[in-house]
């Protein structure tokens, strides 16, 4: 059933890692795979911590595009992305659709289908997940950011033993409406 959790994940390119070691017996020990919120670390990366993090910023596509066109986000708006991203954890964390939709709200079908399967496979297990979300610094050009991140996701199965997901490499792009940023897309 771990196979099948992790496939639908990935599917979804929002497919997870623990924080840190990445190994199921240490899955207490580096993030508490509680849910309490309190001692959680702040998704985007400081310099230091970001080289652990190690994504891949380039691509083909965005070689093509003038870096100089690129900004780094001031910090009211590395805010705003922050509390968005933070309501993306707790929505995967608290299984509930409704609030992956508020944050993503042109989620589309087939990964809201395949997010209901792993979010009932959960269930069924009462599983208590935990997500960890760590990214470097955006890039915003206009009203959008690219964000790269690394996602994780252990959790503890009814019988309260520690599982792990593969770590997950994703691409976000957050897109400014109104005062708030949503997710555009995942890749």
């Amino acid at each position: 059933m771990t196979r099948k959790l992790a496939s639908v994940f990935i599917v979804l390119s929002v497919a997870v890692v623990l924080i840190g070691s990445g190994r199921a017996e240490n899955a207490n020990k580096t993030s508490g795979v509680d849910n309490d919120a309190g001692g959680r670390s702040p998704i985007f990366q400081t310099e230091g911590s970001a080289q652990g993090l190690a994504v891949a910023t380039t691509s083909s596509h965005a070689a093509q595009v003038n870096n100089a066109s690129f900004r780094r986000a001031s910090s009211e708006e590395l805010g705003g992305m922050e509390l968005t991203l933070q309501r993306y954890r707790t929505a995967i964390e608290n299984l509930s659709l409704p609030q992956v939709h508020q944050v993503w709200p042109s989620l589309d079908r087939r990964r809201d289908a395949a997010l209901k399967e792993a979010f009932e496979y959960l269930r069924s297990m009462s599983a208590t997940p935990r997500m960890g979300l760590e990214c470097v610094s955006p890039m915003v050009i206009g009203e959008s950011a690219k964000v790269e991140c690394r996602e994780s996701l252990a959790y503890k199965d009814a019988k309260g033993k520690p599982k792990v997901v593969k770590p997950t490499r994703v691409s976000i792009l957050l897109r400014k409406q109104g005062d708030n940023w949503i997710v555009e897309t995942m890749k």
